[in-house]
């Protein structure tokens, strides 16, 4: 009989164990109503342009940021391969001069070296001054975005500043 009891205990022990945690979860959420207040609606509306404002004002700088990014590439790649083509002229007519005057003087020799380096120079100071100017344009590009964002951040502020005053009341 002790054992019968002590069964019936241990099942019912059992059942509760498994049972408890099922009754002390979270109960559902009530869905949401159907309808919505035009107020709620009005104020999501806002949200939304909000949103889509914010969206666009990052897109534009990422976009400005992406083609400052390329330009600054191609004047790089550019002035890459004119500085390979300059050497690789300036090896040719160190060639060629080599053949010309196989015993050249000291007064020929420093002539040529002073063009080479001149050439050399003026390269320098032609790639120096590209970076300048797009250094230059690409801050001015900066500038005039971060205005006109500012421009139309404070137009759209106080458009939306309008549109919450003419939401109807809740």
């Amino acid at each position: 009989m002790v054992r019968k009891l002590m069964l019936v205990l241990g099942g019912a022990a059992l059942a509760l164990t498994i049972a408890l945690p099922a009754s002390a979860a979270k109960p559902a959420k009530p869905a949401t109503p159907a309808t919505t207040s035009a107020h709620a609606l009005c104020m999501q509306a806002i949200a939304d342009a909000n949103k889509a404002f914010a969206q666009s004002q990052s897109a534009a700088l990422k976009a400005l940021h992406d083609s400052q990014t390329a330009a600054k590439k191609a004047l790089h790649d550019t002035q890459k391969a004119a500085r390979q083509a300059l050497q690789a002229q300036q090896a040719t007519d160190r060639t060629t001069f080599q053949t010309q005057h196989p015993t050249a003087t000291a007064a020929e020799l420093a002539t040529f070296h002073d063009q080479q380096e001149a050439a050399t120079k003026a390269l320098r100071d032609k790639q120096k001054a590209d970076r300048a100017a797009l250094h230059t344009s690409q801050v001015a590009a900066k500038k005039a975005l971060h205005d006109s964002q500012k421009t139309a951040r404070t137009a759209f502020h106080d458009k939306q500043e309008a549109a919450k005053k003419a939401c109807p009341k809740p």
